[in-house]
């Protein structure tokens, strides 16, 4: 049997075991019993879900799925403009509660305005040393 085809069954499976655990959560003396298929039913979905991936039974695991340098950049620039949105709502939910004299709500806002802008300047200096390297890549 095939690792996609044991993936499909495990998956298949699971969603059988699901459906028992989740009757037997509705009787109360078999919750708890319930509770337990459930897990095990998620437990062999992820099992599973991992099988369909799988080519070959002799395929080494994890595989390498090493992102590309292009998909590396792609990504950093997509989270930067993503942060960027984000800190410019921060900035006006920030100014929203200055206006209203919500303290508190203006205190966590300007913690996940410094943290956004943390996380603004990582992002930069990823991107840089990404560019940097594709830059190496096409000289070499």
């Amino acid at each position: 049997m095939s690792p996609r085809a044991a993936g499909w069954d495990a998956v298949g499976g699971a969603g059988v075991v699901a459906v028992v655990g989740g009757l037997l959560l509705a009787v109360p003396p078999w919750s708890i019993v319930g509770a337990v298929v459930l897990v095990g039913a998620s437990i062999l979905l992820s099992v599973g879900w991992v099988w369909l991936v799988r080519r070959s039974w002799d395929e080494p695991w994890p595989p390498d799925v090493t992102p590309s340098l292009r998909q590396r950049l792609r990504r950093a620039r997509v989270m930067q403009v993503v942060g960027s949105v984000l800190t410019v709502g921060m900035v006006g939910i920030a100014i929203f509660a200055l206006v209203r004299q919500d303290w508190g709500q203006l205190a966590y806002a300007v913690a996940l305005l410094v943290l956004g802008a943390g996380n603004l300047e990582l992002h930069q200096r990823a991107l840089r040393r990404l560019r940097d390297a594709e830059v190496q890549e096409e000289l070499s």
